[in-house]
């Protein structure tokens, strides 16, 4: 596994938030704000769940893991679009794991 590629992933999505570059799709998401991104988020969601549904009768993942990273991808800009990062939400893991 690269966790390092989440971690370069994190640094694009705040450098493009920054710079704001015309024709970005990701540009295009910050444009539209945070209940927007967020309601991309939650469809991203309901197709990963109907696909992962689907592949786990089909043995088929390919599917699901397309739509896994588009949650990934959007909830990533979501975070960044209110000024969190991916290292808040492992803190948060981190401390989870501690206490169990």
């Amino acid at each position: 596994m690269n966790t390092q590629f989440l971690a370069d992933l994190e640094k694009l999505l705040v450098e493009r938030r920054e710079k704001m570059p015309a024709g970005s799709y990701t540009s295009k998401l910050y444009e539209s704000g945070v209940q927007k991104i967020l309601q991309k988020v939650g469809e991203e969601a309901v197709e990963y769940i109907l696909d992962a549904q689907v592949a786990g009768k089909n043995a088929d993942k390919q599917k699901a893991v397309y739509e896994g990273a588009d949650l990934l991808y959007h909830f990533m800009v979501s975070l960044v679009a209110q000024g969190w990062s991916l290292g808040d939400i492992i803190d948060e893991l981190e401390k989870r794991h501690k206490q169990s």
